[in-house]
């Protein structure tokens, strides 16, 4: 009963780690506005990169990234479980998405997501993240890139050997950006109206 109890306390936690709005917080400082009403209306480190200035978005996207891998650190310091750690690093991405401190709305969960994989998966993590950036410098189309470098990490960690527990949790944490992004529209239209 008390594991129990300890594990739902580490999920708890890590969704409150990845719930602290950074782009709401550095935005609302640096330039006094709402990052939900600006831009595309995402939570996250591109678009305050855009609609701020590119010195607070690089601010929100480590700080985003390094919920993803607290969340992480905290799990494996408690449990000692890979699997405990892998399901922190989720709910950090859940709590960046659907923050309790924005209305549960949030970012596409982008961020925190590579911080959890390049602590869980850290030679294909930190290889396709190298590779999403050159080809950012190439087309500067930030979703082609990083779609490029989670396919990337997917057949990267089918390569290095991890475990088919592993890519799946891979492939089932990926789809939830395009899921938050849809949601983000929506959400941005009606704060607008």
């Amino acid at each position: 009963m008390g594991a129990m109890f300890l594990l739902l306390g580490t999920l708890l936690a890590s969704y409150l780690i990845g719930a602290i709005p950074f782009a709401y917080i550095v935005s609302r400082l640096v330039a006094g506005v709402d990052i939900r009403r600006v831009g595309d209306g995402n939570a996250g480190a591109k678009n305050t990169f855009h609609s701020v200035g590119p010195l607070a978005g690089v601010l929100v996207g480590v700080a985003d990234i390094s919920k993803g891998m607290l969340a992480v650190v905290l799990a494996r310091t408690i449990s000692g479980s890979e699997e405990t750690a892998m399901v922190a690093g989720m709910s950090a991405v859940l709590g960046h998405d659907f923050s309790p401190f924005l209305d549960f709305h949030g970012g596409q969960g982008m961020a925190s997501m590579v911080g959890a994989f390049l602590l869980l998966f850290p030679v294909p993590a930190t290889t396709a993240v190298a590779l999403s950036l050159v080809i950012l410098g190439i087309t500067r189309n930030w979703d082609a890139a990083w779609t490029a470098g989670f396919l990337i990490l997917i057949a990267l960690v089918i390569v290095c050997g991890y475990g088919w527990n592993r890519v799946l949790y891979t492939v089932l944490l990926i789809p939830t950006i395009g899921v938050r992004k849809g949601l983000q529209i929506l959400a941005a239209h009606r704060l607008r109206a």
